[in-house]
């Protein structure tokens, strides 16, 4: 194995772009099609998250079709100032787990996607 990237099914591709894009810095890489995209490639730094619409994604892996959108799963990424990143959604975004130094020694926070996705946020201490 050599990379893991996460590709999550959304609903309404638009706020999404917008959400990761202007909340969370990342940058759109791929783009099909151009207008009214069904799938987005995003980065920042080295985290790779892609956005396929549920639509054509059920196309592929038909379960998808009925399933509903978020996880059970947390999607972990490092940070280098994970305060100035916590300070920029504090007020603003749905924060699952406050700032917090956890007991293996990293200071973490977790937030939910407009999806219902979590995405912790970590940095070591």
């Amino acid at each position: 194995m050599k990379k893991a990237v996460l590709e999550i099914m959304v609903d309404n591709m638009e706020k999404n772009i917008h959400w990761y894009t202007n909340i969370l810095g990342f940058e759109k890489k791929i783009v099909t099609p151009e207008i009214n995209p069904i799938f987005v490639s995003l980065s920042n730094g080295g985290v790779e998250i892609m956005l396929y619409k549920r639509e054509e994604f059920s196309q592929e892996i038909p379960k998808f079709k009925d399933i509903k959108i978020g996880g059970s799963f947390a999607l972990y990424i490092t940070v280098e100032n994970i305060q100035t990143l916590y300070d920029s959604v504090k007020d603003h975004e749905k924060i699952i787990q406050e700032l917090h130094t956890t007991d293996y020694g990293s200071v973490e926070f977790s937030l939910e996607d407009p999806n219902g996705y979590v995405l912790m946020f970590s940095q070591a201490n």
